[in-house]
């Protein structure tokens, strides 16, 4: 066999062959195609954008490093000198805190704390006697200056509206007066919100009153067991409604009376002149026993 019938190459191997290095070529162009877009779009990023990539990478940081507290593993601190005045979560776990360290730490701040000197340092719920002869050196607290006053009572000023805006919770133990209480007092029962705190008294304005706290599961949405916050003071008693006396529109806004009800109590008194009781209505298909048991307390005829 002679070199030339041993490495013969067919036609279709020829094609393959060439519809392969098309391939390849295709690819090494689409790549530095890609690697010159990518260093074009850094060029154009701005002073916001990079320093946005920063932050984001940092708080990936110190996302890293809290999951590995969680995990028992134990990455390695690096203290400098920091104001826990005014540190944020990530400088704080950098520095050797420990995650539920930090979230003590903060929200001792959110609440208006402040340590005035290293060693006041000492008193962070959950920080340890090792832990804080650590950090003791690192700890730069600047001395209280007119300027700081100042920042100081605009942080408590931002903090005050805060506190309108999101109200601190009652405890499990608090009752309020069902009839009595507005929408700040409202909102601060757990589960309740603004919205959820006009629902309340919304419904409260159209009954007349509540004469009961079982009442609230008329209302939609409201949490489980969410009478255990309230009481009926004794001696309260609703605002009542005169039947004869008042028109289709007065009666129609009360949340127990139906349009077919009200059309039948303005048919009979237009038929018949004015409801002595309930009773007048007792044979009217529209009501019922049940309807009217609830309707006693809320009207009057006269």
């Amino acid at each position: 066999m002679s070199i030339k019938q041993k490495f013969h190459i067919s036609r279709s191997e020829q094609r393959a062959f060439g519809v392969l290095l098309i391939v390849v070529l295709l690819i090494i162009a689409g790549r530095w195609w890609l690697s010159e877009r990518n260093n074009a779009e850094k060029d154009q990023f701005s002073e916001a954008d990079r320093k946005d990539l920063a932050a984001f990478e940092e708080s990936l940081r110190a996302d890293s490093m809290h999951r590995a507290s969680l995990h028992g593993l134990t990455a390695a601190a690096e203290p400098f000198p920091f104001n826990p005045n005014e540190a944020d979560s990530a400088t704080l776990l950098r520095v050797g805190l420990r995650p539920w360290q930090v979230r003590n730490l903060l929200k001792y701040r959110r609440r208006g704390g402040r340590w005035r000197s290293a060693d006041d340092f000492h008193r962070l719920y959950g920080l340890t006697e090792e832990d804080f002869q650590r950090l003791r050196p690192y700890i730069i607290i600047p001395p209280i200056t007119e300027e700081n006053n100042n920042c100081r009572a605009a942080e408590i000023s931002r903090r005050d509206s805060l506190r309108r805006i999101y109200p601190e919770k009652f405890d499990s133990l608090t009752v309020l007066s069902l009839n009595a209480a507005d929408t700040t007092l409202l909102q601060r029962i757990p589960g309740i919100g603004r919205y959820r705190a006009a629902q309340i008294c919304r419904y409260r304005e159209r009954l007349g009153g509540y004469i009961s706290t079982a009442q609230l599961r008329e209302i939609d949405d409201l949490p489980e067991g969410i009478e255990q916050w309230f009481e009926i003071g004794a001696g309260e008693t609703p605002r009542q409604i005169d039947v004869n006396k008042s028109d289709f529109k007065t009666l129609l806004r009360h949340p127990y009376l139906s349009y077919e009800q009200v059309r039948a109590i303005v048919r009979f008194r237009q038929k018949f002149g004015p409801l002595q009781s309930w009773s007048d209505l007792r044979n009217n298909p529209d009501f019922s026993e049940k309807d009217f048991k609830r309707l006693v307390p809320y009207f009057k005829f006269q």
